[in-house]
């Protein structure tokens, strides 16, 4: 039976291998490239494929801590607290998807980080208030900016 730092490894390098497939063959051949707009169509299939590479990059890395090899233990026992915090997760993001053009952009993806912060036990108010400004504003501004999309 495999232990868990072996499995890390090889989910790592299953996640690294299919980063690169999809960036090297999917995205060219499957999305048009375009330079009508400031950012390629292309650009946020690229950016989803570097970040699950560096985070395979960092699975594997951390395969090889020698602390966490130390504390292995059997696997905890599932309770119905375990699926509260992802099924609340997901209420919110219904929830956000339910708002969104009702409210706008900014209040919606605002609130539903403060939300997700929250349920995630995240308690400090400056965390809970300028984090969330600040993705809304950089998400706004790659959007508007970027993209060149109109509000």
């Amino acid at each position: 039976m495999m232990n868990q730092k072996s499995k890390d490894r090889l989910s790592a390098v299953v996640l690294a291998i299919i980063a690169v497939l999809i960036g090297a063959t999917l995205i060219p051949g499957q999305v048009e490239d375009t330079q009508s707009i400031a950012l390629s169509p292309r650009f946020f299939p690229y950016f989803g494929c570097a970040l699950v590479g560096i985070g395979a990059v960092f699975l594997f890395i951390s395969s090889f801590d020698k602390a966490a090899g130390e504390h292995e233990t059997a696997a905890p026992k599932q309770s119905v607290g375990t699926w509260f915090r992802p099924l609340l997760t997901v209420l919110v993001i219904v929830l956000f998807i339910s708002v969104f053009e009702k409210y706008g952009f900014i209040l919606s993806v605002s609130a539903m980080m403060f939300l997700l912060f929250l349920i995630n036990g995240v308690r400090r108010p400056a965390t809970l208030i300028i984090i969330p400004a600040l993705v809304t504003l950089a998400l706004y501004a790659l959007f508007v900016i970027g993209l060149g999309m109109s509000v």
